[in-house]
């Protein structure tokens, strides 16, 4: 398994994102599937980067993980702020439905991350020793 913790900051998503697109090569996922990854992952991380730690925080801290096993990846990202779900379904789930129907012009930001959290992954959330845990399953190819 390869690991990396950084600040939970922009500035260490690319060393995380490139991260996850290795261990995505090494699982064999064809490339349509690692550009899945990049954006499901890359939502994921700017949510808890900006939703995660008070903007006093010292010292913010997400990690991640990646298992390859049988042509399949895994990403498990930890963050060890607020507790949040963005697996469990919201009453704001209509409205961020609702969101995607309409003109550009007429959309309201924010929200849509959840949605390809949960429709372009197998997602599932523990809270565990004061930590947000959140796994990513990706399939292997065909």
């Amino acid at each position: 398994m390869d690991s990396l913790r950084l600040p939970a900051r922009d500035s260490s998503l690319p060393d995380l994102l490139r991260l996850a697109q290795s261990c995505a090569r090494r699982a064999g996922l064809d490339e349509q599937t690692v550009q899945r990854v990049e954006l499901v992952l890359e939502e994921a991380l700017v949510n808890i980067i900006s939703h995660a730690y008070p903007q006093d925080e010292p010292n913010p801290q997400v990690q991640l993980d990646c298992k390859v096993a049988g042509g399949a990846l895994t990403l498990t990202v930890t963050d060890w702020g607020a507790a949040f779900d963005p697996v469990l379904p919201t009453e704001h789930d209509a409205d961020l439905a609702a969101n995607l129907e309409a003109d550009l012009d007429n959309r309201v930001l924010g929200g849509l991350g959840l949605i390809l959290i949960r429709g372009m992954s197998q997602a599932a959330y523990a809270r565990v020793d004061g930590a947000n845990v959140l796994t990513l399953n990706f399939p292997p190819a065909g």
